[in-house]
């Protein structure tokens, strides 16, 4: 397991003095900090008779299915319209059909539809997992009731009327559950039900199952008979987990080089993948610097490294600064504080980068969420999961 790095010695560069965890602290009594549990790693399949499913619409670069994958389930495809999302998704989950387009239109439901008949096999439990584009309801976005990326939620809806799984799960922002878009959320809920679904939205917080993030979220749990709300509610405060830090979330992590002005992310593979500084000035750097952990404007909020980190947005935010450098974080040290595995590689554009990983599930939030929904459902998962 690894530990936190602090430096005895702190050397200097490019002028500045290369700071220790308890300069963060701002020279508090430090007290011991556990060690950090990374991520569980990307595996490969494991195909065994009945396996469930997944199709993951408005997969992104494939959060909730990196979930699903660690609890055992086949990936049978990832719909998305981002191109370097997609490639992410393409590239981390070779079994899976990558099918570029939105799920408000036939051929998704197609093309899915060809992708489950492959990989499906006799008496394997379907099931559709989602976390469309939150923007027009986010408290982060526009809050736009006309924006064209809210249209997609009642998509999702229709498409799982059509593909008729086993159960679905659909993840949004928790503003999604506000009174002013309650209009919206019934229509969802009317689709499906018509479709012979019950739906139950729940409330849960990133940072109480696993994540180093305070990140609250909406869950609707699509199921074809009624769950207990109690007892779900219930559940889930049983799976509650202590809080991880930021420093824990990045602990082991050297600081990162600047970009090369030729990145490619196919040669992506210098320290860590996706591991490399943003290119400020000196002025932006000494900018950074004086802010204290935990503090700071929008642009530049700076990590405390005894708690979560806030919500990561994407967009025109700028990623929060590190605790110890005067940098904003990496887009590895993001996919950390999200709970993605090192070994889980972005592609694409630099700054798209971020946005995919700013944009996805939390894996070890999706994968409690997951089991939970499996477990009220009656789907069993692999023995050794």
């Amino acid at each position: 397991m690894s530990e936190i790095i602090t430096t005895s010695a702190p050397s200097s560069r490019n002028g500045y003095r290369i700071p220790t965890l308890e300069d963060a602290r701002g020279a508090a009594h430090v007290t011991a900090t556990p060690a950090y549990r990374p991520p569980l790693p990307i595996i490969a399949d494991r195909p065994q008779t009945a396996c469930p499913v997944v199709v993951d619409l408005c997969s992104g670069l494939g959060g909730i299915s990196l979930a699903a994958r660690q609890l055992g389930m086949r990936i049978a495809a990832g719909v998305d319209l981002t191109k370097d999302a997609l490639r992410t998704f393409n590239k981390n989950f070779p079994e899976a059909e990558s099918i570029e387009g939105t799920v408000t239109g036939s051929n998704a439901i197609e093309e899915c539809s060809k992708a489950i008949t492959a990989r499906r096999t006799t008496g394997a439990p379907l099931i559709i997992v989602s976390g469309p584009p939150c923007q027009g309801f986010s408290a982060a976005g526009p809050r736009d009731p006309k924006d064209k990326r809210n249209k997609v939620f009642l998509g999702v809806a229709r498409m799982i009327a059509a593909l008729k799984p086993d159960c679905a799960l659909v993840e949004n922002v928790q503003m999604l559950l506000a009174e002013q878009h309650a209009d919206r959320v019934n229509d969802f809920e009317v689709h499906l039900n018509r479709a012979g679904y019950y739906v139950l939205p729940i409330k849960l917080n990133a940072k109480d199952y696993g994540v180093a993030q305070r990140r609250s979220r909406a869950f609707f749990l699509i199921t074809k008979a009624p769950l207990d709300a109690e007892k779900i509610t219930n559940r889930f405060q049983s799976l509650r987990q202590d809080e991880i830090s930021a420093s824990r979330a990045l602990a082991g992590l050297p600081d990162a080089p600047p970009r090369a002005t030729d990145y490619s992310d196919e040669s992506d593979s210098v320290i860590l993948p996706n591991h490399f500084a943003m290119l400020h000035s000196e002025g932006v750097r000494a900018k950074i610097a004086a802010i204290a952990p935990g503090t700071g404007p929008m642009s530049y909020r700076k990590l405390h490294p005894d708690r979560p980190a806030n919500t990561l947005f994407s967009g025109h935010r700028a990623p929060p600064a590190h605790f110890l450098y005067p940098r904003s974080i990496t887009v590895r040290e993001a996919a950390r504080l999200q709970g993605f595995p090192d070994s889980f590689r972005v592609y694409g554009s630099f700054g798209n980068q971020m946005m995919q990983v700013t944009n996805a599930v939390p894996p070890p939030l999706a994968r409690v969420v997951l089991k939970v929904l499996m477990e009220f459902t009656h789907i069993t998962l692999p023995d050794h999961v």
